[in-house]
């Protein structure tokens, strides 16, 4: 047989006198094999390496144990004489149409790793009745012999073992030599290849009973005897003068792959049903969901599966936490996170994968991913980081990912303490307030994520350029909710410095929303962001100057945070305000339209007057205004775009103030400041004819002239004269304030 190696000690006939055989092997079985068992080992495991032989020998051997032995030859390299009997077999199970399957160990030189050794299966009938397994390859060249491949991979060896799993040991077909062309065919390698995944199968269902015990070890067992075995079937090997792989079998390791990846996916089956605990098959190592997920995901990670969008996510789905218990988790994960250190990147790669087939399903799988990354418990202060840190999304590329999170698992929020941190980097702008308005409960009994949603908000808004029409509503929450109110219905803010850090995180919001409102249209935006600042202070400790002796440390704190406040405003204001407040076309304008509703919007945000809040902008107001020329302001004010009528607030008296000044101006300057002014307004047109004709009265050391003839050249020559003659007939109504009744017409000068 060419497949049988050169071995000159080696007995022919294996078939003849079977018979004799059988009988006299039933008398000495007791001894069995004892003459072809050559010396004992010479080495003990602790001088070598122990290695583990796995196989399945064909049902055409019609092995009996009782009988028949079956033993290993091979090179020197093992440690024996070559060619001689190395390593029994042991008989461990039956497997029916399968054949048995049969085990065995040798102690192997340490000089013999990462070395190609030949070895055969040999099965011994009788005495000198030994018959070599018969491997399915044509020589290359004639008188060659085609055996097996050990290769034992130092890199692999753990504590001294290594587990080398076989195929089957295929019996020689009947017929000569010339007559095994026929045996070489398709058929027949689709045989050896179904053969080879049968044996595969069995080998793995071996490998994964090692964890019907869960413990530490027995996990490592696991893992170090799963890479061996990979190593052994990636790619089929055999030696024919050299160690080579078996190319003419077709059996290649994405072959190999997607195999492996069946079994694994036969696996995880009952666990996809929804079956757990009595309901799992009783050949289900594994019994719990999230252990039997990692496990697969070891499996993938190490050997780099090819998983499709419906096998990733069935992988996250039972790498998803089942249960709202810490407890739980901690119990599930504790004992397997020691066997490697590259559980984090597993999982990363496995969000990875996720994220580039647009499958959202590794949203679920964060908490494991956090329970890995062993982070400290979050802040509740503010503390400056980098976004992917605070949402303990290191390693993530997640900026081009947001999608909506399913509400049915919010209850993961209670078993990872970072989770909502996480979701809410990852959500889309326009989903952020729903996941807020969903998430009320969960933040009335965590109030320090409260504190998230400002600092989330703060994050992504840092990632925007410019606020516009399509991302505004990132915004929106800030009206529509109270979070401070959820805060303190549960004492979230008691203290100084809780105080602080909420005002200092808002602070940073502010300024963050300031920096892209860059158009006035969207003024509400950083009105908003203020107004969250004067909810949360108000939510603050009452505090005692006298007694409490941090106390004037802590006020001073507060008061720079909203002096910060201030500044950032009122360097907004200059930013957006670029051009002059008044345009002149056809009429006098407001170069931006919502210019004053957005001083009025300010200025009527209730911070404490002692922060300067309503004086500074009022003042940053006038001195905008009084950079027009004053018959910009007397225009504007008595026009239509100046909408007062019934608000007595602070903008509209400050802006009097300004026009009745103008009017001063105007009047000193001789200009006339009632030509083309219309009577929209007649109580604001009341008042500026009255300042008109105070400003504009004839003045004589201060005081105003009662000469009659300085009286009429004033009427006859004053700028304003003729306007108001004529408005006196226009408009009766509009004298009703002005000063030509009394005593002295000058008067109210």
């Amino acid at each position: 047989n060419s497949s049988e190696p050169t071995d000159p000690r080696k007995p022919e006939g294996s078939d003849r006198n079977y018979a004799a055989a059988v009988k006299k092997e039933k008398e000495q079985k007791n001894q069995k094999a004892s003459e072809q068992a050559g010396p004992p080992s010479l080495l003990s495991p602790e001088e070598g390496v122990t290695v583990y032989f796995h196989a399945i020998i064909s049902k055409h051997f019609a092995f009996d144990p009782e009988l028949h032995t079956v033993f290993i030859r091979g090179g020197e390299e093992l440690g024996r004489p070559g060619w001689s009997d190395a390593c029994e077999m042991f008989y461990v199970e039956d497997l029916r149409e399968n054949g048995s399957l049969i085990e065995g160990s040798i102690v192997i030189p340490r000089g013999s790793l990462d070395r190609d050794i030949p070895y055969k299966y040999v099965l011994h009938r009788g005495p000198n009745q030994a018959e070599y397994e018969y491997i399915y390859k044509q020589p290359q060249r004639a008188g060659e012999h085609v055996n097996r491949c050990l290769c034992i991979k130092s890199s692999l060896v753990r504590s001294g073992d290594w587990h080398q799993y076989d195929d089957i040991i295929c019996m020689k077909p009947p017929g000569k030599l010339q007559k095994l062309q026929n045996f070489f065919n398709d058929k027949t390698k689709k045989d050896l290849v179904k053969g080879k995944q049968m044996v595969a199968e069995i080998m793995l269902g071996r490998i994964f009973s090692i964890l019907q015990t869960w413990n530490p070890i027995n996990l490592k067992n696991f893992f170090t005897q799963f890479q061996q075995f990979y190593s052994v079937v990636r790619v089929p090997m055999i030696y024919e003068g050299k160690a080579q792989p078996w190319l003419s079998l077709g059996l290649g390791e994405s072959e190999v792959k997607k195999h492996l990846w069946k079994y694994l996916k036969k696996q995880i089956g009952p666990f996809l049903e929804g079956k757990s605990g009595d309901a799992l098959p009783e050949s289900c190592p594994v019994r719990s969901r999230l252990r039997m997920g990692l496990v697969v995901l070891f499996l993938v990670e190490d050997v780099k599966l090819y998983l499709s969008e419906g096998d990733l996510t069935s992988l996250c789905s039972i790498l998803c936490p089942s249960t709202c218990s810490p407890d739980t988790l901690h119990s599930d994960l504790s004992h397997i996170l020691g066997t490697s250190e590259r559980w984090r990147e597993y999982l990363v790669n496995l969000c990875q994968r996720c994220m580039n087939a647009k499958v959202i399903d590794w949203l679920g799988i964060l908490p494991v991913l956090h329970y890995c990354m062993r982070l400290a418990p979050p802040r509740k202060d503010f503390v400056s980081q980098p976004e992917d840190t605070w949402a303990a999304l290191e390693g993530i590329s997640f900026s081009q990912f947001q999608k909506k999170m399913p509400n049915d698992r919010k209850q993961l929020l209670c078993v990872d303490e970072y989770l909502f941190r996480s979701w809410f980097t990852l959500l889309p702008l326009g989903s952020l307030v729903p996941y807020m308005e969903n998430s009320t409960e969960y933040l009335s009994l965590v109030p320090a994520r409260v504190l998230d949603c400002f600092l989330g908000t703060r994050y992504r808004l840092q990632g925007l350029q410019e606020i516009s029409y399509q991302n505004v509503e990132v915004c929106g929450w800030l009206g529509t909710c109270d979070p401070p109110a959820s805060v303190s219905q549960v004492a979230g803010i008691t203290g100084k410095t809780s105080l602080e850090s909420y005002l200092t995180v808002c602070l940073k919001l502010h300024e963050a929303v300031c920096k892209i409102t860059k158009t006035p249209k969207y003024f509400e935006i950083p009105a908003l962001s203020a107004c969250v600042i004067v909810r949360v202070l108000g939510l603050g400790p009452a505090v005692d100057m006298a007694e409490d002796p941090g106390a004037a440390a802590w006020k001073r704190s507060v008061t720079s945070v909203l002096q910060s406040v201030l500044a950032t405003t009122r360097s907004w204001l200059r930013g957006v305000f670029v051009k002059s407040m008044f345009l002149k076309r056809s009429s006098v304008q407001f170069s931006y339209p919502e210019e004053i509703q957005v001083w009025r919007r300010l200025v009527g945000i209730n911070f404490p007057a002692e922060c300067g809040w309503k004086e500074s902008l009022l003042g940053d107001m006038e001195g905008r205004l009084k950079q027009e020329r004053p018959v910009f302001q007397i225009s504007v004010f008595c026009s239509t775009l100046w909408d007062a009528a019934g608000l007595r607030d602070s903008v509209a008296r400050r802006f009097e103030k300004c026009v009745m000044e103008a009017v001063s101006s105007a009047c000193q300057s001789q200009t006339s400041v009632l030509e083309g002014i219309s009577c929209h307004d007649l109580q604001k047109f009341g008042s500026l004819v009255s300042a008109v004709i105070t400003k504009s009265w004839p003045r004589n050391n201060g005081e105003a002239v009662d000469d009659l003839d300085e009286i009429l050249k004033h009427l006859l020559t004053g700028p304003d004269v003729k306007q108001l003659f004529k408005l006196y007939g226009v408009c009766r109504e509009g004298w009703v304030c002005c000063p030509f009744s009394g005593s002295r017409i000058g008067q109210g000068a």
